[in-house]
């Protein structure tokens, strides 16, 4: 399991909530959650840590899924392994007695290509049963990217994530994209690279060092 960590200095000249999120470029139907999140003061060095881990889980939101809603996970996380061979990587969602459930609980699926994990729904609900229902894939324990539940599919994730640093005022879990970040910024680890140091300017920018 690989460990990262990027250090953030705050020169902006006030207080600044900086966050880190995910995008999945093969994923087209699905949103980025605000990830990490810390508020750091002017002049203070934050640093955001985290292992790559995989896991799965299903949630519900107050309305569907759409930037600035907050996603809540529903069931208990599903820890996959989706890299190793024979590795968990699948689990189901069932609807039964009014409420969704997990089942089945996490398990090896043959047919899911390597690196990628598999929720899959049945026929037991319908669309508009699951107009709150989405799904999302975790790291380090916390939901990263979600993407809209639905009866009788096959909903796919990979462990291809590309990472992003950001100011917002949206809080951790919210569903994010356009106007809901500011100064969004694309980072990555060369190889060999666990560690990153970034400063946030007086104009807001992010700058690596």
């Amino acid at each position: 399991m690989s460990s990262y960590n990027i250090s953030v200095l705050n020169n902006s000249g006030a207080a600044a909530n900086i966050a880190i999120y995910q995008t999945y470029p093969n994923i087209n139907n699905g949103l980025p959650l605000v990830w990490l999140r810390q508020t750091v003061n002017d002049g203070n060095t934050n640093t955001y840590n985290w292992s790559v881990d995989w896991a799965l889980n299903w949630g519900t939101s107050e309305q569907p899924l759409a930037p600035g809603v907050q996603w809540n996970s529903g069931g208990p996380i599903q820890n996959m392994n989706p890299t190793a061979a024979g590795g968990k990587n699948a689990m189901g969602v069932h609807y039964s007695s009014d409420q969704f459930q997990t089942s089945p609980l996490a398990y090896y699926d043959k047919t899911v290509p390597s690196g990628s994990m598999l929720i899959n729904t049945d026929t037991s609900f319908t669309v508009r049963d699951s107009s709150s229902l989405s799904f999302a894939v975790y790291m380090n324990a916390l939901p990263t990217f979600a993407m809209q539940g639905k009866p009788n599919g096959n909903f796919l994730f990979d462990t291809h994530p590309i990472y992003w640093i950001c100011t917002t005022d949206s809080e951790q879990g919210v569903a994010v994209q356009g106007t809901f970040v500011s100064s969004p910024t694309q980072f990555s680890f060369p190889d060999g690279i666990t560690s990153l140091k970034f400063t946030l300017d007086e104009t807001l920018k992010f700058v690596q060092s």
